[in-house]
Parts: C-alpha cells; sequence; structure tokens
C-alpha cells in the first residue's frame, strides 16, 4: 500500500524543536524546518476499509547545484520505506524536482519539475501534473500478474477561496480547494472492453497549516480490476515559532 499513498501527496520526521499546533503564517504551503504533519488514511477499496497513519515533515533544507535553496519533505508510513521528496519554489510556484527512497543512497531527479501547487492561489488557477492510480490494480488475489500501471495527466483547477474545512485536527478557516481530473484508459474486462477511467482529486490547503484534507476517488467495478476511494484527513501538526 505504501506505492499508492506516498503518491498522495506530492506531495508529502520528527524534528527536535519547539513549536505550535496553532495555524502560523500565511503560507497555504508551509516548508519551515522541523514542520510535521500527521494523517489518518483511509482507503476503501473494493469495499474493504483500512486506516494506515501517515506522517510528513520538513527534516532539513538543501543548497542545490545551482545555488537554490530545496526543501525536503519526508513521507514515513509505519512499516512501510521512507521516501523524500525535493522541493522548491519557482515562478509557478512549489515544485517537486526529485524523489529519494531510504534504501537509496541518491535522490533521482524528476526529468521535469512537478508543480506541486501554484501560487500565489487563486480561483481559476490551473496546472497540469503526472500522477498515478492509487485504488485502480490488477485484482492478484484473482490471479491477476502485478503491473506498471500507465501515468494518469491530472489538471487541477483552484475551486473555491475561504473555505472552512473540520478534520480531526480542528476547523480551519482560510482553505483553499483545489480539484484534479484526469481519465485512466483501461482494458476492464472483455465484456465492458476498453474504457475512460474517470479519477478525481479535491484537496485542501489552509492559511497557516498546510494540507489538512485529501479525497481520491477511481471508481471501477470489474473482476480484473480493484477500484474505489482514498480519503486522507490531518490529525495532527506542529510547526515552529
Amino acid at each position: 500500500m505504501m506505492n499508492r499513498l506516498t503518491l498522495i501527496a506530492a506531495a508529502l520526521v520528527v524534528a527536535g524543536c519547539s513549536g505550535s499546533s496553532e495555524p502560523q503564517g500565511d503560507s497555504y504551503f508551509p516548508l519551515d524546518v522541523g514542520a510535521k504533519w500527521e494523517y489518518d488514511v483511509t482507503s476503501d477499496i473494493n469495499g474493504v476499509v483500512t486506516h494506515e497513519a501517515y506522517d510528513i515533515s520538513i527534516p532539513r533544507t538543501i543548497d542545490y547545484v545551482d545555488g537554490t535553496q530545496v526543501w525536503v519533505r519526508r513521507v514515513e508510513v509505519p512499516g512501510s520505506i521512507g521516501i523524500e521528496y525535493w522541493l522548491r519554489k519557482d515562478k509557478v510556484g512549489i515544485a517537486r524536482i526529485a524523489q529519494r527512497l531510504d534504501v537509496e543512497e541518491q535522490a533521482k531527479l524528476d526529468q521535469n519539475a512537478r508543480t506541486v501547487l501554484k501560487l500565489p492561489l487563486a480561483v481559476g488557477a490551473s496546472w497540469m501534473v503526472p500522477s498515478q492510480p492509487f485504488a485502480v490494480a490488477p485484482k492478484t488475489d484473482l490471479g491477476q500478474k502485478e503491473v506498471k500501471m500507465p501515468k494518469v495527466l491530472m489538471t487541477y483547477t483552484v475551486e473555491a477561496m475561504g473555505e472552512t474545512v473540520t478534520v480531526p485536527a480542528g476547523t480551519f478557516k482560510n482553505c483553499a480547494r483545489a480539484v484534479g481530473v484526469g481519465v485512466l484508459p483501461l482494458y476492464i474486462d472483455a465484456v465492458q472492453g476498453f474504457s475512460d477511467v474517470p479519477i478525481t482529486n479535491r484537496e485542501w490547503y489552509c492559511k497557516g497549516v498546510g494540507l489538512v484534507k485529501v479525497e481520491r476517488e477511481e471508481p471501477l467495478t470489474s473482476i480484473l480490476w480493484s477500484g474505489g476511494t482514498v480519503k486522507m484527513e490531518l490529525m495532527r501538526f506542529e510547526l515552529p515559532h
């Protein structure tokens, strides 16, 4: 499940410093070293519901070769290999430029920078980013082989600003809602043939907190493929003073 979950976040360590569990500053995507967020990730795949803890933190920064500052955003899921994403600020907003698994000595650079969030946030702002399915996968328990799923090009649009969102970590105002949509071309089965599976990803970013909620929908009913939903909600967070 780690591979599917870590894709949510692009997103995406406990640091030894004092902090606050209240909104800090005006950023919708805080990158302060020492910041940390804990999420509950609920997956409903083919009617089977599971929960996993999901920890994201900013343990350090890196001075990149061209002098650009890079923030390391670390994702940890208990029982799985940790992964780090390298993020930078550019003229578009926040972009991912590399990733590294804990078992790898060096980070692997992305072929092209991937926009995580376009800044400044405004209703109507849009961007495109490649993704992969989280819920759609071969039903290996029925003899299907694991396959490398194709990329899905998602188009994100900021649909609303100033929303109020309630999650286990609290109720937050001044939140932006960004919605990504895409389609996954797939051979469903002998009866349905080829079809486009719609994929919808809703994300809420709150001022002074960051990402507080994600809803992912990949509806699919097939004897060969799984389908379902994934939801991520902020449980607690700590931001440096």
